[in-house]
């Protein structure tokens, strides 16, 4: 049997009593994906790089078959694997870890605490103040960032009706909530597109008004950041849809962004360790039309491709495959069973790796299709391409990843 090797995990960088929590709380979900069971199936994805630290999931994304499927299929997984059936249940989980001296590890910051400040592995007003995409320009050199300045978000409009943000623009929430998937986005081309972002983004505070470039290529970098210092783990192509959401990443051994992106991500990271602050970053970056390279994003916490680039070299080192495509909440036409002996049988053939089996039933019964995420592994992107419409062959509902490639994202 295959076992990957993970390099470095969350075990690595946080305090040995610390335990994983990543399900955000109800009271934190403004700009996360609203998709029904999104955030559940989310506890459940940090599993592979947990290393020896705990981990609380959600109870639909640990079941026998599923732990079994991951174990079989060569991930490494935790001793120590602790169920929640709900919100309120998982705040009560935690309160119990932290009275047993643990400390929690979160990856989205929310308005109520799960627990007394001293007892997170990063302290949380200083968590939030990182992620927040106001503070972007702060922690990266000058020149490395769009032009942008935030205002109050009771004074956008009158900035956008008196012409002072010129079209095209990237409008951006302000928060020291998480945030993820584009949710805090909106890409206005035309004045048909203000009223609509206005609506979005008016419960945040304030608003960040960013220049549009058009990017030829668009990478997630990868930092491991602990107590010895930064580590650069490499990069993935991003692929969003046409309006910045986030649907998935290309990575492949031998690519990467320039070397001038990956200084001055590097020097987001370095920004973080001095602050205090434990665990992944990634770095989103663009190349503009004339060969310039900007970051327009920064994420400390496990990114959507954190997994992907740390599995690359073993997957390539094991199956020869130097190529990877991640794929997230792809549905299943079938029963959950099935949906286990599927992604078995094309990991059998080295097609892919399974990340996530998640029994939808267990949450809502009106919605009855198993969900996964899947990392497809191949020679090539177009050999990883066929193993997609395989997939979508086979059941798994996969839209057009099979066939869309890395989309121009506004910065």
């Amino acid at each position: 049997m295959t076992a990957f090797a993970i390099p470095i995990t969350l075990g690595a960088l946080w305090p040995r009593n610390a335990v994983i929590v990543q399900r955000p709380p109800d009271d934190a979900l403004d700009w996360l994906p609203r998709t029904l069971s999104w955030y559940d199936r989310s506890s459940a994805a940090p599993l592979p790089l947990a290393g020896a630290l705990p981990i609380i999931c959600h109870e639909a994304a640990v079941t026998l078959p599923a732990l079994q499927l991951l174990r079989d299929c060569g991930l490494p997984l935790p001793a120590e694997i602790i169920t929640y059936r709900d919100c309120e249940h998982m705040r009560a989980l935690v309160t119990h870890q932290v009275r047993r001296g643990r400390r929690v590890g979160i990856t989205y910051t929310s308005r109520r605490l799960l627990a007394p400040v001293d007892a997170y592995v990063n302290q949380p007003g200083m968590h939030a103040a990182l992620n927040d995409k106001a503070r972007l320009a702060t922690l990266l050199p000058p020149d490395a960032v769009p032009r942008r300045r935030v205002v109050e978000t009771a004074d956008l409009p009158c900035v956008l009706q008196e012409g002072r943000a010129p079209l095209p623009i990237v409008l951006k929430a302000s928060t020291r909530l998480g945030s993820g998937a584009g949710c805090d986005v909106a890409i206005c081309h035309s004045p048909d597109d203000l009223e609509p972002a206005l609506r979005r983004l008016a419960p945040a505070e304030r608003v960040v008004i960013e220049e549009f470039h058009e990017f030829a290529e668009i990478w997630c970098l990868h930092f491991a950041i602990g107590d010895a210092g930064v580590v650069y783990c490499g990069g993935a192509e991003q692929v969003c849809d046409e309006g910045g959401v986030y649907q998935g990443n290309w990575c492949q051994q031998g690519a990467g962004p320039g070397q001038e992106a990956i200084e001055f991500a590097c020097h987001a990271a370095r920004a973080g360790w001095s602050l205090g602050y434990r665990g992944f970053l990634g770095v989103d970056v663009g190349r503009t039309r004339e060969g310039r390279w900007l970051a327009y994003d920064l994420n400390f916490r496990v990114n959507g491709s954190t997994i992907q680039v740390l599995l690359r070299d073993s997957v390539a080192r094991e199956w020869g495959a130097a190529c990877t495509r991640i794929c997230y909440g792809v549905r299943f036409r079938g029963p959950f069973a099935a949906m286990v002996e599927r992604l078995w049988a094309f990991h059998s053939r080295r097609q892919l790796v399974p990340l996530l089996a998640f029994d939808l039933e267990r949450v809502d019964a009106a919605e009855r299709d198993p969900i996964c995420n899947l990392l497809a592994t191949g020679t090539s992107r177009e050999a990883v391409t066929a193993i997609l419409d395989a997939l979508g062959e086979a059941g798994f509902d996969l839209g057009a990843v099979g066939i869309r490639q890395p989309a121009r994202r506004a910065g």
